[in-house]
């Protein structure tokens, strides 16, 4: 455990009830507002969206250690499940909030990409500064002028939204990007405006394709992600990154007919990919990618129940990913195999449920073995090129074995468990062993 965990400041964990007193104050100011005046159920979310993202701005005056903070995203967090009950939902605190027509977890997600990205950007202020600026602003911006003016429409998962306002997040967030990087960095005026360019396309992408309200953690973990990557590199390798970027989308969307899937899956599974390319080497997205590649197989031989597979996919893969890499800087070392090894036994899960009904043929069920073992072969090479630190749990051969075996039995003697809730159950059983020993080899050494 790192030693800013252990850290305890009693005047500043004394503030936290004073600023979950503020937020109900601030709830039942706009409540009483809405009842006067009338304001629109977007507004009235929007108004505590912008309120709470501003004040999270001076969270780093307040608080030198991420404890307090932890401990007020909790109580938030509990306190916003519990206005969700469908009485107050109507007429309580839950209808400031709750009121909107779609289903959203927004207020839960802006919550955890507060208290994240606090625990990351100790070292630099524009880290946490700006990705919570761009979800304040411009995704209040992109709100506001989608409802005003927002004409020409396109689908997405849970309704649609405007090329108006997605322009509008575009704009306000390439500004906001530019402004926050000439004062508060070091960065070249050529890196500023092309850094600035690659964040507002990203984030405008991921608000354009996000549902249920998970842009309010996307946009703001991607913006800090490529920030924290990209900050110090040179002109022409960021110009490269951002022409790989477009050019990815661009593909994607090209062939998504080709593959039987819609533009809004093509371009998450880009984003998905890129994303997984700025955290990490080209040689820990291998098993990510083999696990995305036999979503795809399983998703065509025995699809499952979920209205939206691919970006169940794409929303668990990413809350996995963060997981992993917030664990590993929680305790101090890196949790990259155990990333790795939790893609592969993801990998062997789908696998196995494609060839469930193949293997009642006289050798497709003989098939897994192979696929297992090359799964194996490549998380054992890859944990040998990572950095000698990255391996502290041996031996290496036999926790993937052990790993890749129970996920795979699993799947091969339960395959209706898989048939709901496919991707969330898959990555929870793939996780049992990286889990175990992160806390038997890595917090408690």
């Amino acid at each position: 455990m790192t030693d800013r965990w252990l850290q305890l400041n009693w005047n500043e964990l004394g503030l936290v009830p004073v600023i979950f007193i503020m937020i109900l104050g601030l709830m039942y100011l706009v409540r009483s507002l809405s009842d006067r005046f009338g304001f629109s159920a977007e507004i009235k979310r929007k108004m505590i969206h912008v309120a709470v993202g501003l004040a999270s701005l001076f969270f780093p005056l307040f608080f030198s250690s991420p404890l307090p903070v932890l401990v007020l995203i909790v109580c938030a967090i509990l306190f916003m499940l519990a206005i969700r009950r469908k009485k107050s939902k109507e007429d309580g605190l839950g209808s400031v909030l709750h009121s909107v027509s779609r289903r959203s977890y927004g207020e839960i997600y802006l919550a955890l990409a507060v208290a994240i990205l606090f625990f990351r950007s100790e070292a630099s202020p524009v880290l946490y500064v700006l990705p919570l600026l761009v979800i304040t602003l411009s995704d209040t911006a992109s709100a506001l002028v989608g409802t005003a003016y927002g004409r020409m429409r396109f689908a997405v998962e849970d309704g649609t939204k405007s090329l108006e306002g997605a322009l509008a997040f575009f704009t306000v967030t390439w500004i906001c990007a530019m402004i926050v990087l000439l004062l508060m960095s070091d960065a070249a005026r050529i890196n500023v405006i092309i850094l600035s360019f690659l964040i507002a396309a990203f984030c405008t992408l991921i608000e354009a394709d996000s549902w249920q309200g998970l842009d309010n953690l996307f946009v703001p973990i991607g913006a800090h992600l490529i920030l924290e990557r990209y900050m110090d590199t040179t002109p022409w390798n960021l110009l490269l990154v951002a022409l790989f970027f477009m050019v990815m989308i661009f593909l994607a969307s090209r062939g998504a007919a080709y593959l039987s899937i819609t533009k809004h899956e093509a371009r998450s599974r880009t984003i998905l990919i890129f994303l997984i390319l700025t955290v990490t080497q080209p040689m820990n997205s291998v098993l990510a990618f083999v696990a995305i590649f036999s979503h795809t197989i399983a998703s065509k031989f025995t699809p499952c129940d979920s209205q939206s597979p691919v970006l169940n996919l794409i929303a668990v893969s990413a809350g996995v990913g963060l997981v992993w890499l917030v664990a590993g800087e929680v305790i101090g070392v890196t949790a990259i195999n155990l990333f790795n090894m939790t893609f592969a036994g993801v990998a062997a899960i789908f696998m196995t449920l494609a060839l469930f009904e193949r293997a009642r043929g006289e050798y497709w069920r003989f098939a897994i073995l192979p696929f297992n073992l090359l799964l194996m072969v490549i998380f054992i090479v890859v944990a040998h090129m990572n950095p000698e630190k990255s391996i502290w749990f041996h031996p290496v051969w036999f926790f993937i074995l052990i790993s890749i075996g129970l996920a795979s039995i699993v799947a091969w003697s339960k395959p209706v468990w898989f048939v709901q809730w496919r991707c969330l159950k898959a990555f929870g059983f793939a996780m049992i062993v990286p889990l175990i020993l992160f806390f038997t080899h890595g917090v408690i050494r």
